[in-house]
């Protein structure tokens, strides 16, 4: 049975700064312009909504962009998803200096039931890095649950890994970011396996179970992501109008669209 957040129990000497710091580093070395893909994140979400009060962050991990988030939109509250249950606890106690604003989730994406854990309606929800490790029909009916939690005129926007039809250009965008990467990337900080050895060592947890589900989730998913075109259909095809790439980098783009107000609109 998978361990829950309660079951969390560091040494009372635990430094979670420490871990949140190197939970960053380590993305760097699989992510280009962090920075940049959370300011344009606010910024539409700013653009977009005349006002913000419930904000739903999926795959949040550590609460990096729950956290940018938070402090962007002083009156929202910001529910964050995830499924492994020693990253959440990490989101959870950085979060604690924003109180009953700030709400951790246990839940799996790919079980139905996850919704039922969110107050909805949202005004926005957003996601970095984590949808890529979907398959097609996960991400079809993933796309289904977003549009009906979300509000009418709320807004949708995932930063992560797209492809490209053309394997020639897929090369050469992956060429690019592993130079880009080189540049940005903490070559002292861990990888993502070496992180999660370290830090279940650190909590005294079964690394087994964490790779387990590491690995189940990332089951049937597109390496390299799948082109911008295949998620604008399937966004159109969940009731998202106004669909769009708000910022691209070769095979790393912001994407998304607004709720449509009339359920019938995207079908014309």
């Amino acid at each position: 049975m998978m361990i829950d957040i309660e079951d969390i129990k560091p040494p009372d000497d635990f430094n979670w700064r420490f871990w949140v710091d190197r939970w960053d580093r380590m993305q760097r070395r699989y992510v280009v312009k962090q920075l940049e893909r959370v300011e344009i994140i606010v910024r539409v979400i700013r653009d977009t909504q005349p006002s913000v009060v419930n904000i739903l962050d999926l795959g949040c991990g550590p609460g990096s962009l729950m956290s940018s988030i938070l402090e962007s939109f002083s009156e929202a509250q910001v529910f964050g998803i995830d499924f492994q249950p020693a990253v959440l606890w990490l989101a959870e106690t950085r979060l604690k200096r924003f109180g009953g604003r700030s709400h951790a989730i246990l839940a799996d994406l790919r079980d139905a039931s996850w919704t039922r854990a969110i107050q909805s309606p949202l005004d926005a929800v957003v996601t970095t890095m984590s949808l890529h490790w979907f398959s097609p029909d996960q991400l079809s009916i993933l796309y289904q649950q977003i549009g009906e939690i979300i509000r009418p005129e709320g807004v949708f926007l995932n930063a992560d890994h797209v492809g490209s039809d053309s394997p020639m250009i897929q090369q050469a965008w992956e060429d690019h970011r592993s130079g880009m990467l080189s540049v940005e990337a903490d070559l002292d900080s861990n990888d993502w396996e070496g992180f999660w050895l370290k830090y279940s060592e650190a909590l005294d947890l079964d690394i087994r179970e964490i790779q387990q589900r590491e690995n189940e989730a990332r089951k049937g998913h597109v390496k390299g992501g799948l082109p911008l075109t295949w998620h604008f259909d399937r966004l159109r095809e969940a009731g998202f109008v106004s669909v769009d790439c708000f910022w691209r980098c070769d095979c790393d783009a912001i994407y998304g669209g607004i709720r449509s107000s009339k359920k019938s609109e995207h079908l014309k």
